[in-house]
């Protein structure tokens, strides 16, 4: 974080709260968030941080904190006016509200109820202050090797069905088609995806879409051909160039996550990738290893009804 961040919260804001609620001090913990906790603001960046405060103190004394906050926000700020702010919140909101659960010693958490830019927030933006050390016991309770990893095969999985599959078939039709207003807006879905691979296949967090390359480039998968491919795609202007670089990702992605034996539950070499993908993610595969069977069962019932393997879907829904 810059030292102009520093200075600012040291100098300013923790005084100024210091001399107003001595007695919420020891409660509050503060966090820096956008480019400036990140520490890659430039000039044109504005000042964004949240303080934490417990519940019953948030209710009681946090809308007059915030009031003041603004009004020196407004005389002090040396960053871009227009969108900086200092929020008063309750720890309640933290993790997208699930913070007590986190903050419990359940062993039970819900990790799917939290985005992952959040959690990228909570593990890489710059804690200024923690007095009450609860972004610090956050921080540490959701590390990214905590993650559950049927967790990340399960995201892993339904984002390659949905960039391989879904995506890139609605793409080709779209280029074919000429329809393009429609296909720069699957596009600029496509590019986002192809990131978020990039940090799922990594075990990483990702964050908002504001700096996803940025935190691509600090990934150690940006320093094989996948940057280059990406690189091209942002580059060219062709609609077939970028179809066909999209396929190059797609089996990038396809041999990396074979050669890392990242979701063994499934054949990415499969002849058939789109049956592959939709019947894991509608069979739960990270959950269930021999999510097959009911497969090998569901085509038994179509064969012996006289019907072709193929036509098992019919029995997966009316067996």
């Amino acid at each position: 974080m810059s030292k102009n961040a520093i200075n600012y919260f040291e100098k300013i804001i923790i005084p100024l709260i210091q001399t107003n609620y001595p007695n919420i001090m020891s409660d509050l913990d503060i966090m820096i968030l956008g480019s400036v906790g990140l520490g890659i603001d430039d000039e044109i960046s504005d000042i964004e941080a949240s303080i934490y405060l417990d519940d019953l103190i948030w209710k009681n004394q946090g809308k007059q904190l915030q009031l003041l906050l603004n009004d020196c926000l407004a005389k002090t700020n040396k960053w871009k006016r227009e969108g900086s702010i200092i929020c008063v919140h309750p720890v309640s909101w933290l993790l997208d509200g699930n913070a007590k659960k986190f903050l419990s010693n359940n062993d039970n958490l819900p990790w799917e109820n939290v985005s992952f830019e959040t959690l990228f927030t909570m593990q890489k933006n710059t804690i200024i202050l923690n007095s009450k050390g609860t972004l610090k016991h956050l921080r540490e309770k959701t590390e990214v090797t905590k993650y559950p990893e049927q967790l990340w095969k399960k995201l892993l999985i339904t984002n390659l069905k949905e960039l391989s599959i879904e995506e890139f078939f609605e793409l080709n039709k779209n280029v074919q088609r000429n329809q393009i207003p429609e296909a720069y807006i699957l596009f600029g879905i496509m590019i986002e995806r192809i990131y978020h691979i990039a940090f799922l296949v990594s075990h990483e967090y990702y964050p908002w879409r504001t700096h996803l390359d940025w935190a691509f480039r600090n990934l150690s998968i940006s320093r094989t051909e996948l940057s280059t491919k990406i690189d091209k795609l942002l580059s060219t202007s062709s609609w077939n160039e970028r179809v066909e670089i999209i396929k190059s990702i797609i089996d990038f992605y396809r041999n990396y996550i074979k050669n890392n034996n990242l979701i063994p539950e499934i054949d990415v070499y499969s002849d058939d990738l789109e049956k592959e993908l939709i019947w894991a993610e509608r069979l739960s595969a990270w959950n269930t290893p021999d999510w097959r069977n009911f497969i090998t069962e569901k085509e038994k019932n179509a064969v012996d009804s006289g019907y072709s393997p193929e036509q098992f879907w019919v029995w997966s829904l009316w067996g």
